[in-house]
């Protein structure tokens, strides 16, 4: 039972503790933290990652929509088979 109250905490941790960077650096200006030749802004950061997440989110709904055709593309394929079979079943039953 206390694992699942400790894992909770660390998410709760992980969930704020960015939150509140991104909160700090709206409210002061310049970079958050200064660590040597280091200077991290928090926002910035977050829309270059942001900028750089949407090409390959595109492509992968690119992809998805081609798998997706082609899925269809092929079920209709099988399904004509499947009613060519049905229809020299009908003929063979007829004669």
């Amino acid at each position: 039972m206390m694992n699942v109250w400790l894992k909770i905490l660390i998410g709760v941790i992980l969930l704020v503790a960015p939150l509140a960077l991104y909160a700090y650096d709206f409210v002061t200006p310049g970079p958050v933290i200064q660590v040597w030749r280091l200077q991290l802004n928090p926002l910035a950061s977050l829309w270059t990652v942001i900028q750089g997440s949407i090409p390959p989110l595109i492509a992968l709904i690119g992809l998805f929509v081609v798998w997706l055709e082609l899925d269809e593309w092929r079920i209709e394929k099988e399904l004509r088979a499947e009613e060519e079979k049905e229809k020299k079943r009908g003929r063979k039953k007829k004669k």
